[in-house]
């Protein structure tokens, strides 16, 4: 082979394939954008998805809760068997259909104190995970913290139910903090909100008004001091009664229940439901 033929091109066949073709590494510098831009795509979607939350409560941080949900648990009387379990079924449905980012805050009708009362569970629903993506979310992780959530809320329900009885039954009080305490806060206040009481409803506060001595008509007491004391803002909740049946208190049927439904209405809330837990032994 001549010089000639060399410089123009025409050298060995075998020097000419190990030379990188220009396509190809075009083609190669496609793919690779491609990929990088897919994983940008991923992890934009991913951190966007991505709510920080705090480690104690599961409530965000960074965005407003979906909705508030208070249950009140009158510890004045012990639950029979029957009524724990009634209950607590009733209590579980709440908890599921509490939407991801839903409050639940836990207060009890205990003792007669000077202060307010604090609610003793405050938590909320960091989602089952179903709505999450496996691809740039962790639907895994969400899974354990709702199964945290569930056996955290079910083991102090538990604990408080299996309280010793009080003496007295303070539920007007009780009340009244939790709209001071939760409801009534500037940073809930266009949120959808629930109150749900456990109790048997029979007010118990000596030297203020005891329904065991026989239920008063609401407009009649609304023109007590006592009235006064005890007021509370509830607008716009929603009220759900799981009603303590007691076979041997004075829950005269109906006007307990008006009482009690004239008193949430002048409050500014709506008994949505009220349902019997029977089982008292």
């Amino acid at each position: 082979m001549s010089m000639r033929d060399y410089l123009g091109g025409h050298g060995p066949r075998s020097a000419r394939k190990t030379s990188p073709s220009t396509a190809k590494i075009v083609m190669l510098a496609v793919i690779l954008i491609g990929l990088l831009f897919v994983g940008l795509v991923l992890y934009v979607k991913g951190q966007a998805g991505l709510v920080h939350t705090d480690q104690t409560t599961l409530c965000p941080t960074d965005r407003p809760l979906s909705e508030v949900i208070v249950v009140l648990l009158d510890m004045s009387d012990d639950f029979s068997e029957p009524q724990r379990l009634k209950i607590q079924n009733e209590l579980e449905r709440f908890m599921i259909q509490l939407p991801r980012f839903g409050l639940i805050e836990v207060y009890t009708v205990d003792r007669l104190e000077q202060q307010v009362i604090t609610p003793v569970v405050h938590l909320c629903n960091p989602g089952t995970g179903d709505d999450l993506s496996r691809v740039y979310q962790n639907p895994d992780l969400a899974r354990r913290k709702w199964g945290g959530f569930l056996r955290h809320l079910d083991a102090e329900l538990e604990r408080l139910m299996s309280s010793p009885e009080t003496p007295t039954s303070a539920i007007f009080e009780a009340v009244q903090a939790t709209a001071l305490r939760t409801f009534n806060r500037p940073v809930y206040e266009s949120l959808p909100k629930r109150l749900v009481i456990v109790s048997d409803l029979l007010q118990n506060v000596p030297g203020k008004l005891s329904q065991y001595q026989g239920i008063q008509p609401f407009q009649e007491f609304k023109r007590s001091p006592y009235y006064s004391e005890v007021r509370s803002d509830l607008t716009g909740v929603a009220v759900t009664l799981l009603y303590l049946v007691r076979p041997r208190a004075p829950q005269k049927w109906p006007d307990h229940y008006r009482f009690w439904e004239e008193y949430f209405l002048d409050e500014g809330a709506t008994v949505e439901r009220i349902i019997p837990v029977y089982g008292d032994q």
